[in-house]
């Protein structure tokens, strides 16, 4: 499990559910509710207790108990989710073989939520100009440009936030930027893109919005080649010491009706264990 799922195995944590409000459609996870004492971030075995009952039922059921002109909450994993979860009355971790990270991008669309961008792909400059200055920001060790692309730029008062950033970026040791600020050369990367944004303009159903979507998941490369092991879901790119790469976030926030370009740089502490070296 891993805060409030469970997973049948891997494979669960990777794919997209066809139904983004029903987790379990994918046929691979179920909900978890009654879990307070144990959310954690930490992918971990367990051995569950419990019922499992459906959101639809449940509001239902809420609803028929409700007064006339009541307008009715329900709260836990079914204030936000529809489908089959499971109420647990007993949890006990357990030990059992670690879930590692996956690699490589499968020819299947729900599998992963990232990949590469293509060569023709209308954004591509404005991120590789914008990366450019990120990749020298952190080279340079300008602590100015760092705060002002990740929050100053769009008035972000965030000073806790933005010391620790820039101490992830420049000072720390464990960091996998540490690698990368200090190399001689330019790091091999990759731009990848959410998946439901590699929308084209003959697509029909396609949203305008996302197909004007500059957001991207910029990836650099900690070893000397990292084919074949870039992450291929954007949770995975989060930054942890294991990883072969580090990773930041491209996008644009709203200012005053026009966007202005924007970084997000994550600090993770938990995650899916890296794969062996093959």
């Amino acid at each position: 499990m891993q805060r409030s799922f469970i997973y049948e195995s891997v494979d669960g944590v990777y794919l997209q559910p066809p139904d983004i409000l029903n987790p379990a459609s994918s046929g691979f996870r179920l909900g978890l509710d009654n879990i307070q004492r144990h959310l954690d971030e930490a992918y971990r075995h367990v051995s569950i207790l419990g019922r499992v009952q459906d959101c639809e039922e449940v509001h239902a059921w809420a609803e028929s108990m409700a007064e006339e002109g009541q307008i009715v909450m329900v709260g836990g994993y079914c204030h936000s989710m529809n489908g089959p979860y499971v109420w647990v009355q007993d949890l006990r971790f357990r030990s059992g073989a670690p879930f590692f990270r996956q690699t490589g991008y499968r020819n299947r669309p729900d599998y992963g939520d990232l990949q590469p961008t293509p060569v023709d792909w209308p954004h591509r400059a404005l991120v590789e100009t914008h990366v450019n200055k990120f990749i020298q920001a952190l080279r340079s060790s300008d602590r100015e440009e760092l705060a002002n692309i990740h929050y100053r730029n769009f008035g972000a008062d965030r000073e806790d936030g933005e010391t620790a950033l820039l101490r992830f970026l420049l000072s720390d040791r464990n960091s996998p930027f540490a690698s990368i600020r200090t190399a001689r050369g330019l790091p091999q990367q990759i731009i990848l893109i959410y998946k439901p944004y590699l929308v084209s303009d003959e697509d029909e159903d396609a949203d305008p919005a996302d197909a004007a979507d500059y957001s991207a998941t910029v990836c650099f490369c900690r070893e000397k080649d990292c084919t074949g092991r870039w992450p291929i879901a954007s949770f995975d790119a989060d930054n942890l010491p294991t990883r072969p790469y580090a990773c930041t976030e491209f996008g644009s926030y709203i200012v005053d009706g026009r966007p202005l370009p924007l970084f997000s740089t994550q600090s993770g502490k938990e995650g899916l264990e890296e794969p062996r070296a093959r």
